[in-house]
């Protein structure tokens, strides 16, 4: 049960306005600064304690499913800290550090869900703030960017996760896309279409960072959610087939859509430039002997290992750069296949004469290790495809996973599901999970053993920890709260969940503090947002989103 509280100028007043003031802050914080985040939560738990009304607070507790559900996935963390008492390999730091960075999971629900009730308003108030936060830190990283191209898109938010912030840059595009949904609601038309051409400008700003960022779990999300938005509507509105008619075509826009990016740029990847035609040739201009290594290995349409003469190579080399050709770059490449690679994707020879025809700025990002120039391109989607493209035809060849996230995380899930199958049933405990991980890594002679690696995989870490008994108390508590109190009937509570969901897929988006926080104060807001429209027919017979 959801009570809303008369507030007067009183001591649960000033309470109430620090609460919403904080809470404020958490949210600023979310996607910018993991010491605000922390500050924040401190804040509101102090804030919380102090206020009292503990006999209110835990009536509230008592019928709040999505409460139960969040203190049960915390519980089960902590439970399985028993497993101290079996293992060898036990690590009381992991597992109480472990507990620490997953407080917010218990903290959070516990202080917003019990206390003073937020209306509408007032959560509509926070996801504004949030978007516009997301939209601010967002010009901010492209500032930086375009000032700096040099900058790795990894160090454009130098002290936050590139991937935890495109997940608030996901939820804060949805967000919007619900604000300008509900626009179509204003009965005065310059309102409307100056409301909208707000919006869709700051919808802009998050696809270009998105595009800044390379993130593949960003698109994958937002890809996946807008599908099952697509499909909520269709099956909210199945009296009306007009909604359904829309939903398959908006889906088989997004289909073809994505099937036609692939194509044409896989087609510009892999169709063969004029160089890899024409009948190979033994030697370079100057007499030298070519090494042609036809092993099919292509990039933007050339065999990056035909056309090689060392030799020529590392003589021209010395002429253009003080750098020595075997050095390595700021990522940790050497100059020599970074050179290969670049020459070839300009569809030049790897010799004297493909070095001599470079320019000195394609010597500067070859120094800088940037091995294709479509590399440098801003704002492409190609440039991630392309690089994608490489490392699955590089793993293809020599089975190197090391240089490649994407494919590091097969490796890294197919050793988390070989330590779950070991343990199936209780999994092996919350201090065991590094340990054990690194220790199979070693046992399989994975490439990535040394490396202190994690799943990046939260289904998969939950089930080697809790095992299938711990994973079945987590998804039954959690689906209890959700037909209960009937969590699905919000459009914007759905996208969310999406978003947590998916995100699990390729992340341990609750191994870090700010993975957490996201994944616990957006659905809690939104569960409160959801609630709000409960008693009145849905989503669709209220109000624009503020």
């Amino acid at each position: 049960m959801w009570r809303k509280t008369d507030i007067s100028f009183t001591r649960q007043s000033v309470h109430h306005n620090i609460f919403f003031l904080l809470l404020a802050v958490l949210v600023v914080a979310m996607p910018t600064s993991k010491f605000l985040m922390s500050a924040a939560m401190i804040f509101l738990a102090a804030n919380w304690l102090v206020e009292g009304r503990f006999r209110e607070k835990w009536y509230l507790a008592k019928s709040n499913k999505l409460l139960h559900a969040f203190v049960a996935l915390y519980a089960v963390h902590a439970i399985w800290c028993l497993w101290c008492l079996f293992s060898s390999t036990w690590d009381w730091s992991y597992a109480l550090d472990d507990l620490r960075k997953k407080l917010p999971l218990i903290a959070i629900p516990i202080v917003v869900l019990t206390s003073t009730f937020l209306d509408r308003r007032k959560i509509a108030n926070l996801l504004q703030i949030f978007c516009l936060t997301v939209a601010v830190a967002s010009a901010i990283g492209i500032a930086r960017y375009l000032c700096n191209p040099d900058i790795e898109y990894r160090n454009i938010f130098p002290h936050f996760s590139h991937i935890r912030f495109s997940l608030n840059v996901c939820m804060a595009i949805v967000i919007l896309m619900y604000a300008i949904y509900r626009t179509f609601k204003y009965s005065c038309l310059k309102l409307r279409l100056l409301r909208i051409a707000i919006l869709s400008t700051l919808e802009i700003l998050y696809s270009l960072i998105l595009l800044l960022l390379q993130s593949y779990t960003a698109f994958v999300v937002l890809a996946i959610t807008f599908v099952v938005l697509f499909g909520w509507v269709a099956i909210k509105r199945k009296s009306q087939p007009r909604y359904a008619a829309v939903f398959f075509a908006l889906l088989a826009l997004v289909i073809v859509g994505v099937w036609l990016c692939f194509s044409h740029y896989r087609s510009n990847y892999y169709n063969l430039q004029e160089l890899s035609l024409k009948p190979l040739e033994t030697t370079t201009a100057q007499g030298n002997t070519y090494t042609h290594a036809n092993d099919g290995f292509i990039e933007m349409g050339n065999y990056i290992n035909n056309y090689v003469c060392r030799e020529e190579l590392a003589h021209e080399w010395a002429k253009r750069s003080a750098l020595h050709i075997d050095s390595l770059t700021p990522n940790s490449f050497a100059v020599y296949p970074t050179l290969v690679r670049y020459l070839n994707a300009k569809g030049l020879t790897k010799d004297s004469a493909g070095v001599s025809q470079l320019q000195q700025s394609d010597i500067k990002l070859i120094e800088q290790g940037v091995a294709n120039p479509y590399y440098t391109r801003k704002f492409d989607v190609g440039k991630m495809l392309y690089r994608m493209f490489f490392e699955f035809d590089s793993y293809r060849r020599d089975g190197n996973v090391r240089n490649s996230s994407l494919l590091q995380r097969f490796e890294l899930w197919q050793n988390g599901w070989t330590v779950f199958a070991a343990h199936p049933v209780f999994g092996v405990g919350t201090g065991n999970v590094a340990n054990t991980f690194e220790l199979n890594l070693f046992k399989r002679k994975s490439p990535l053993q040394g490396l202190g690696m994690r799943t990046h995989n939260q289904y998969i870490t939950f089930l080697l920890t809790f095992g299938v008994v711990g994973f079945s108390v987590i998804i039954f508590f959690f689906v209890r709260a959700m037909r209960r109190q009937k969590l699905l009937s919000s459009a914007l509570f759905t996208a969310c969940l999406c978003i947590v969901l998916i995100s699990f897929v390729s992340e341990d988006t609750l191994e870090t503090e700010a993975g957490v926080v996201f994944s616990t104060l957006m659905p809690v807001l939104l569960a409160l947002w959801a609630k709000y429209y409960s008693g009145d027919g849905g989503e669709g017979s209220s109000d624009v989103l503020y």
